[in-house]
């Protein structure tokens, strides 16, 4: 069993007890998250396929269990002939997530 969802502007292929890793989340470490009807595209159970309008009462529950920073990036802007240069950095946050269960309906 597996489903897609959207998180934050991307898409996640996830199943049960695999972790992803998204853009910084609010919670903190150890907080279970919800992810409920409009945020999952469609559930894959045995080869069979819900989708969105069979998906009202569906919900994806998981836990964080890291924060942490991915590496650095580096920008640099230069402009020919004017002696002008510029170097930016950052560093990604990421939010790691474990998928506890995938419900198609909020009786299982």
């Amino acid at each position: 069993m597996y489903a897609v969802v959207q998180m934050n502007g991307h898409q996640y292929k996830v199943s049960e007890g695999s972790t992803i890793s998204v853009d910084q989340m609010r919670e903190k470490i150890g907080d279970e998250i919800e992810i409920k009807f409009p945020d999952i595209s469609f559930i894959e159970k045995e080869g069979k396929i819900s989708v969105i309008s069979q998906l009202s009462d569906a919900k994806i529950v998981g836990r964080i269990i890291n924060k942490s920073s991915g590496e650095k990036i580096r920008t640099f802007r230069y402009r020919r002939r004017k002696n002008t240069m510029k170097t930016k950095g950052m560093r990604p946050k990421f939010t790691t997530i474990r998928i506890e269960k995938i419900l198609e309906s909020s009786t299982n």
